[in-house]
């Protein structure tokens, strides 16, 4: 909560100027490992040349189901690059209900952060609610790889990660490895694309 509140303040003091033009991704990712169902998730954003951010997931909240957010980003590009989009969105399949949240991405040289935080909850069942967050804390090596650390944490559970990403152009495949040094160890590998970055 203390890195929240700081990251706050410190990012007040930002002039928040909309980028002029629309960027967008896809991300695919694999689960597997850990005593659990392999399993794919897909997600695909973009944001307009006004900053209006729209998102959709597939077996991102529960599996076998369906997610649609939107929201307004705020971002810039500068020594110290930051993008901050709140979101909202309604959740349709296996797990029904809503959520609201924020992606957050820093980039300073060759230091990235992002962040994915949200709290998602049930019309059917309040006691399915939860909060999520997945962060990423990554270096870049050279021109087509990076490495960092990575902390997901779902119904105060935390999970602590590693990750190597390779890169070419303006496609990445990122692969974690989450509760390295533990029997419940499970890799995470994303295929993704971005565009208008």
């Amino acid at each position: 909560m203390k890195k929240r509140l700081l990251l706050t303040i410190a990012l007040s003091g930002l002039s928040l100027k909309s980028f002029s033009q629309s960027n967008g991704f896809f991300e695919q990712d694999y689960y597997w490992g850990g005593n659990r169902p392999f399993s794919w998730v897909p997600v695909a954003g973009y944001c307009t040349a006004g900053n209006w951010y729209f998102e959709a997931r597939g077996n991102y909240e529960a599996i076998n189901t369906g997610s649609l957010y939107l929201g307004k980003a705020f971002r810039k590009k500068a020594l110290l690059s930051y993008s901050i989009t709140p979101i909202a969105g309604v959740v349709m399949g296996g797990f029904n209900g809503g959520s609201v949240g924020a992606n957050v991405v820093l980039d300073y040289k060759k230091i990235s952060f992002s962040s994915q935080s949200q709290y998602t909850f049930s019309i059917k069942n309040p006691a399915a609610n939860f909060t999520y967050s997945w962060s990423d804390l990554t270096y870049q090596l050279n021109g087509w790889m990076a490495a960092g650390v990575s902390l997901q944490q779902t119904r105060g559970l935390f999970e602590k990660g590693i990750l190597i990403k390779g890169i070419y152009k303006n496609l990445s495949a990122p692969l974690y490895v989450f509760n390295p040094a533990t029997s419940k160890r499970y890799f995470v590998l994303g295929l993704n694309a971005e565009w208008g970055r």
